[in-house]
């Protein structure tokens, strides 16, 4: 069975197994995706297994109809700057600014919901779509601030757009992207196989710059690499601070929590079945 998966940049894992070839005997069909709408519909319509995304995104997907778990996380974190045109020096000088989100019910939008909101801040928000998708709407004047990540923050800064804030200094327990697949596939050889791989190329033992340069990272690879996930094990602490976020902002559902969205055991399994090709 060929795994599709749906990603918005290349997790360093993926890459990483790609490359030293723990793929072998896994058939993955990657596709870069252009915002978190479309991963949901591909979901939906069976177009896609598996999707690297935010991992409040389930919030939303769940109350969409989608049988959807968490079963990894692919990165420690998510290195996110808050960028912004102009002479912007402070979040108060985003006040009535159109601002870029990708969703704006789910995803990184309620980080920057709930950093304007504590900064006393009013925006106008404005759906572009993912991580690319919002760089090219700032360098393009559609908008005057966004969220972005490796490797279009690097990009933004050299095309001159200023970081306003580090997002993870004010949130340090914030957790990366998940890897969110269709409950059917949970128990499948497929599945473990690939997880497996994903943890071999996450704890390989040295940094692979040059990869990460040409494959799209850039500037950015050495941000990248520094949070990759070691483990892919889901950070409980994490999927508390993004309940948090929610609960803070009137948004969270009453039937609906991570917790019980997340299922470990398909990683257990990867983990405890030994090295690649055995």
């Amino acid at each position: 069975m060929i795994l599709r998966q749906s990603h918005f940049v290349p997790p360093v894992s993926y890459l990483l197994a790609d490359e030293l070839g723990f793929l072998r005997g896994s058939e993955v069909l990657p596709t870069r995706t252009t915002s978190s709408a479309e991963q949901l519909r591909a979901l939906l319509a069976g177009e896609q297994d598996m999707v690297v995304t935010a991992i409040d995104n389930l919030f939303e997907w769940t109350r969409a109809g989608a049988d959807l778990r968490l079963v990894a996380q692919i990165e420690a974190t998510t290195p996110l700057g808050l960028h912004a045109r102009g002479d912007a020096d402070s979040l108060a000088d985003l006040a009535g600014c159109r601002f870029a989100v990708d969703a704006p019910d789910n995803g990184f939008a309620l980080i920057a919901k709930r950093l304007l909101l504590d900064a006393g801040v009013e925006v106008n928000y404005v759906v572009v779509g993912g991580v690319r998708e919002r760089l090219d709407a700032l360098l393009g004047g559609q908008v005057d601030a966004a969220l972005l990540g490796p490797p279009f923050d690097k990009l933004a800064e050299q095309a001159g757009m200023r970081r306003v804030v580090d997002v993870n200094a004010l949130l340090p327990e914030l957790p990366g992207q998940g890897l969110v697949v269709r409950a059917e596939l949970l128990e499948s050889e497929e599945l473990e196989g690939y997880l497996r791989a994903l943890v071999c190329g996450g704890e390989a033992g040295q940094a692979i710059a040059e990869l990460l340069e040409r494959r799209g990272y850039q500037a950015a690879a050495a941000a990248a690499w520094g949070t990759r996930a070691l483990t892919l094990t889901v950070d409980r602490c994490g999927l508390e601070l993004l309940t948090e976020i929610r609960r803070s902002l009137g948004m969270l559902p009453p039937d609906i929590g991570l917790e019980e969205l997340c299922d470990g055991e398909p990683l257990l399994r990867a983990t405890l079945s030994g090295t690649i090709g055995n």
